[in-house]
């Protein structure tokens, strides 16, 4: 009988442990439980705000990102057009340039003429004085 007593003893333990971590199991889930609800409070708050802000945002984004295209393409006209109008500005100014030779080239000979006649026309007097 002596072992009967010892294993109903042991039993009635085991019974009283397991009861005891059951019951700081159920203590802990009860701890757990609101902060699960919480967390999934955060999450739905989270969700709903994704859902409103990021369409607009979205929307926005998308305005910059044309603004930003077209001013890129304003900016490569500009660049074209500068372009354009500095060699409008060196052909104009090969076009002087060359013209202001010709005309120097002109009248440069034309004073070494000039010059030549008078020099020959002096030259003509003294023979014609002497």
């Amino acid at each position: 009988m002596e072992l009967t007593h010892t294993l109903d003893f042991l039993v009635v333990g085991a019974l009283a442990l397991l009861s005891v971590g059951l019951v700081g199991v159920v203590v802990a889930c009860g701890q757990l439980v609101p902060q699960v609800n919480r967390t999934l409070t955060a999450y739905e708050k989270l969700a709903t705000t994704l859902e409103t802000e990021l369409a607009p945002t979205l929307r926005e984004v998308s305005k910059l990102a044309g603004g930003v295209i077209k001013i890129q393409s304003v900016a490569q006209q500009s660049i074209t057009d500068v372009g354009t109008k500095v060699e409008d500005v060196t052909g104009n100014l090969t076009k002087v340039t060359d013209t202001a030779k010709k005309e120097s080239n002109v009248w440069g000979t034309g004073l070494l003429a000039g010059f030549k006649a008078y020099l020959s026309s002096q030259a003509n007097k003294e023979s014609s004085h002497g």
